[in-house]
């Protein structure tokens, strides 16, 4: 609910000193679909259900989802992906909210990756944050992160603007540059 009324004032929960990184859009696009295909259903139910008490629920029960639809649209839209001063916020809706330090972030690089199983899930020693069953960006960590009780060395997340979200991390992220090394003696 905070979410469709932060949709509707046109704000964005990103803390003070971070920098939104964008992931709704190919998921919008699909819930932006089944959120129509949802409204023709009320419409059609209405015509092919001869039992009033029937249409009724169903109609509570279309309301309903499509009010979660929403809710869920808006949760996308006004919580993204966030690089702040010191930690990469990576989220999915309001049911996942992780923190990593930009100290342990080690390499990022543009990289689509599709067919994942799960929106969430660690294969191997990499964490997916996928949107649809789509991630577009990876982030090596070292030292490797504790996720759920495993060890994971490396993160994919979606971002609709892939080549920005890289160009932030690699600013924000970049290691303190080591001091110069005395000339060596040539042989």
């Amino acid at each position: 609910m905070k979410a469709l009324y932060m949709v509707l004032r046109g704000r964005k929960d990103v803390p003070d000193g971070g920098t939104a990184v964008r992931h709704a859009g190919e998921s919008t696009t699909i819930l932006v679909a089944l959120l129509v295909a949802s409204l023709v259903e009320i419409v059609a139910v209405e015509f092919l259900v001869p039992w009033a008490t029937v249409r009724w629920i169903l109609l509570v029960l279309s309301i309903c989802g499509i009010f979660w639809l929403l809710s869920y649209i808006a949760a996308l839209i006004t919580r993204p992906h966030v690089v702040g001063p010191e930690n990469l916020l990576l989220r999915n809706g309001t049911g996942l909210s992780l923190t990593f330090p930009l100290a342990a972030v080690r390499t990022v690089r543009a990289e689509r990756k599709g067919n994942h199983e799960r929106q969430v899930a660690v294969v191997g020693e990499t964490l997916n944050i996928a949107a649809g069953d789509t991630t577009t960006v990876f982030v090596e960590l070292d030292p490797p992160q504790e996720f759920d009780g495993q060890l994971i060395r490396g993160v994919r997340f979606h971002a609709d603007d892939p080549r920005a979200a890289v160009r932030l991390l690699a600013r924000t992220s970049a290691p303190a540059p080591e001091p110069p090394r005395p000339p060596s003696s040539a042989r």
